[in-house]
């Protein structure tokens, strides 16, 4: 009976991962526009960019590349989710883009499990402060900045903007040397969790930033920034709850900005 249970668990678990990562559409290599509903997957690497135009949609990049190609008449953003409601875009990886993953004017958008590398701004949303605008989820990516892209002139790595109510959960940003990490400007209460920011620029910028983002929620963060010079680690934290973040090599970590605050730590450069 008990290896039966077992063989019965086992059958419901592959049946269940099946249909997880079940495709309907295998999207072809020119493909560049997703216009109807439907599970899409790629069978390649692709140099061409896809945009969704339509309301539940789900792009499972299978672990393929989207490379930027100059002069390949694009706009230099590897996904874009424009218009609709629930769209889910994993498995991605990106190399070279000035936006990896852009999400604009949509709701209930998730961003799962992709990795950008030697690009500019990583993940962008930017809604326009709409309720249909909100509930953006970007958990488990990965940006790195060690390579020959434009990542060195960008702005933020991460950044949400007039979009309410995004979660951030367990990203990992690493080599980033532009302004913030992440940039919270106009994102109501937004929830960051697990997040990781590490090797960023030591001068002149920040970990997090929030800008007119009242009742962010940060807890279980961790920055750690290259050295100490002139290094912050939140700017704007104003109405912020900040439980058990870690900041190190910071010049100021902002921890006092917080209404609520506790459990922090921070490891302060004063070189």
């Amino acid at each position: 009976m008990r290896i039966f249970m077992r063989t019965g668990l086992a059958l419901a678990g592959l049946i269940g991962a099946g249909s997880a990562l079940a495709c309907d559409t295998v999207l072809d290599p020119q493909q560049r526009f997703i216009d109807q509903p439907g599970k899409y997957c790629l069978s390649a690497d692709r140099d061409e960019p896809i945009a969704i135009l339509a309301d539940n949609v789900e792009l499972d990049c299978r672990g393929r590349t989207l490379t930027w190609t100059p002069g390949n008449g694009n706009d230099g953003i590897g996904v874009h989710l424009r218009r609709g409601d629930k769209a889910i875009v994993r498995n991605c990886r990106l190399q070279g883009w000035s936006y990896g993953i852009l999400v604009s004017e949509r709701g209930n958008a998730q961003v799962l499990n992709n990795t950008v590398v030697d690009g500019g701004v990583g993940i962008a949303v930017q809604g326009s402060d709409r309720p249909e605008d909100e509930n953006a989820q970007l958990i488990g990516n990965r940006i790195f900045y060690y390579g020959q892209g434009q990542g060195h002139g960008a702005d933020s790595a991460i950044a949400v903007q007039h979009a309410a109510k995004p979660v951030l959960t367990n990203n990992l940003i690493a080599g980033f040397r532009g302004g913030s990490a992440i940039l919270l400007d106009r994102a109501a209460d937004a929830q960051l969790t697990g997040n990781q920011l590490l090797d960023l620029n030591e001068g002149g910028s920040a970990a997090v930033r929030m800008e007119y983002s009242p009742r962010t929620r940060l807890v279980h963060n961790t920055a750690m920034l290259r050295r100490g010079v002139n290094a912050r680690g939140l700017v704007g934290a104003v109405d912020a709850t900040c439980i058990e973040n870690v900041f190190i090599n910071t010049v100021e970590a902002g921890f006092e900005q917080c209404s609520v605050r506790r459990y922090n730590v921070a490891q302060i450069n004063n070189d």
